[in-house]
Formats: structure tokens, C-alpha cells, sequence
């Protein structure tokens, strides 16, 4: 490989300088901005704009600064009441603990359509008393009327069932309870064709 060839100095042309009037601080002529509309694309660095707050992101999830905390109304989808003192679900639980007769019978009863029927919480005509109101859950039947104030959705939402078999109301609502656990105490017997109905039954035979 052969070295490179020398260069002297009687070859090199001396640089290009400015003339003497203007000047060490004139700019060169070459070197200057392009006069006009920018290229697109190519926004001038004017530095910081003053009143301008941090940048925000559309995307976030975060509600804007004016935004508060109470001004979100989310619906009550359970539709839960406000209860009296003395009806929470604790108090409810001792109640049933209390050993006292919630179902308001003797002993367990073969309940009918009919049966079921006239006991519906309202007034009896013949005496003026309020009745008892029964609901039937999955074929057993309880007496609701204890557990009234007691109820999360109130007396009305549960007086929907009195009267009646309850079962398909009660999936609609709240299928995960347990109401068993929650009217045990409330059981006045099992729900039975009118053909099947004695006037009471014991505990053997509701098995």
C-alpha cells in the first residue's frame, strides 16, 4: 500500500475573512436563520411560557384539580335505609339468641297456599289485630314480621314477600345470603299442598 501523498504548504489556500469594516461581532451571512415561516416540524425554542401550570395528561385517570371527592355520587345498588338505634345486624343476632319465640307458634305447622296467604302483616278484618306476615323460602316458611326492622332495605322491600313465596324476589336481590342462618329462629314449618295439611305437625315429621 502506498503512503499518502505529502502536502505542502504552497498548496493550501488561505481561508476566506470578513472584510474590515464589519467587524469581529458581525455575524456571517452564511450562517444565518432562514427568514420566514419555520419548517413544519421545527418549533422555535422561545423559552418558558409564564401562567402556564404543569402539564396535564388526557390520559390519566385522575379527576381534574377543580374536581372533588364529595361531587362523585355513586347509586345505592343494594338500597339500604337508615335504621333505627337498636336494629343493627348485631342486635339481630341476639335476638335470635335470646331464645324467644320468633316464629309465634307452638310447634312447627304444614303450611298451605292458603294458610300462607292469610298471613299476610295487614289488619284482620274480623278482630282488627295486625296478622303475622309469613313468606316462604325454598319450601319452608317463616314468620318475617320479628325481623322487619331489622331488614337492610327496609320494612316495605321485605313486605313484598308477605303472604307469598318469596324465593324468586329474594334471588333477585341478595342470593348469597344465607336465610337460614338469618331466620332460623323465625321458622314456623314447611310450605305443603292443601291436600297435605294437617293442623300441626311435629319435628319428626317436617324431616
Amino acid at each position: 500500500m502506498a503512503p499518502p501523498p505529502r502536502v505542502s504548504p504552497s498548496s493550501l489556500r488561505p481561508l476566506p475573512t470578513a472584510p474590515a469594516s464589519q467587524g469581529l461581532n458581525a455575524p456571517a451571512t452564511a450562517l444565518a436563520p432562514p427568514r420566514g415561516p419555520a419548517a413544519p416540524g421545527l418549533v422555535p425554542n422561545r423559552g418558558p411560557i409564564p401562567n402556564r401550570g404543569p402539564p396535564t395528561s388526557t390520559g390519566s385517570l385522575a379527576p381534574p384539580p377543580s374536581a372533588t371527592p364529595n361531587a362523585i355520587k355513586t347509586p345505592n345498588a343494594r338500597n339500604k335505609v337508615l335504621l333505627t338505634p337498636g336494629h343493627s345486624p348485631l342486635d339481630w343476632a341476639n335476638l335470635q339468641r335470646s331464645r324467644s319465640n320468633l316464629s309465634g307458634v307452638s310447634s312447627l305447622v304444614r303450611v298451605t297456599p292458603s294458610m300462607l296467604k292469610f298471613m299476610n302483616g295487614r289488619k284482620d278484618k274480623e278482630t282488627g289485630k295486625m296478622k303475622d306476615a309469613w313468606s316462604a323460602y325454598q319450601g319452608k316458611v317463616y314468620n318475617i314480621s320479628p325481623y322487619l326492622p331489622y331488614h337492610p332495605g327496609g320494612e316495605g322491600e321485605l313486605r313484598r314477600a308477605a303472604g307469598k313465596d318469596g324465593t324468586k324476589l329474594f334471588m333477585e336481590v341478595h342470593p348469597w345470603v344465607n336465610w337460614e342462618n338469618m331466620l332460623g329462629e323465625c321458622m314456623v314449618g314447611i310450605l305443603v299442598t292443601e291436600e297435605q295439611a294437617p293442623a300441626k305437625s311435629n319435628l319428626e315429621d317436617m324431616d
